[in-house]
């Protein structure tokens, strides 16, 4: 299966419900075959969506799925713990608790700012609360955190 053709049939879709696209994957676990999509929206995105948009896909998945072997359609989100995989969609999340792997140091804590390509976070180092400027460069992974 193409995975460009099935999000090419997919990005008219979600810019017409104001989702956006996450992620497209075909992966093999416990010898079943799943085409993974992954969708999101601002502020969160509810299961009706989900279902409505792996009803859609579905419907047109048909005609080009016919020389493939049984899979399975798994239209979700992210997660409340997403990879945020870009500078723009950092910045959309500031004021988010966020986990940042730089080399050698791991930093859990809120997101305050983006200034510039430096992203400026505040977190708890042995009770003592510490503020930050962390090149965006230098983040070698990033993603949305649970406080706990």
């Amino acid at each position: 299966m193409d995975l460009t053709k099935v999000k090419e049939i997919l990005l008219p879709y979600l810019e017409e419900k104001g989702l956006t696209f996450y992620s497209i994957e075909l992966v093999k676990e416990a010898d079943a075959l799943i085409l993974r999509v992954c969708i999101d929206k601002d502020g969160g995105i509810d299961i009706d969506s989900l279902a409505d948009c792996n009803e859609y896909l579905s419907e047109r998945l048909d005609s080009l799925d016919q020389d493939m072997p049984e899979y399975f359609l798994e239209v979700s989100s992210p997660g409340a713990e997403k990879e945020l995989k870009s500078l723009e969609e950092v910045t959309k999340h500031v004021g988010a608790f966020v986990h940042i792997e730089v080399p050698n140091m791991i930093y859990e804590g809120n997101l305050l700012a983006v200034e510039g390509e430096d992203l400026v976070l505040r977190f708890n180092a042995k009770g003592r609360f510490k503020t930050i400027h962390i090149p965006y460069k230098e983040i070698k992974f990033i993603r949305l955190a649970v406080k706990l």
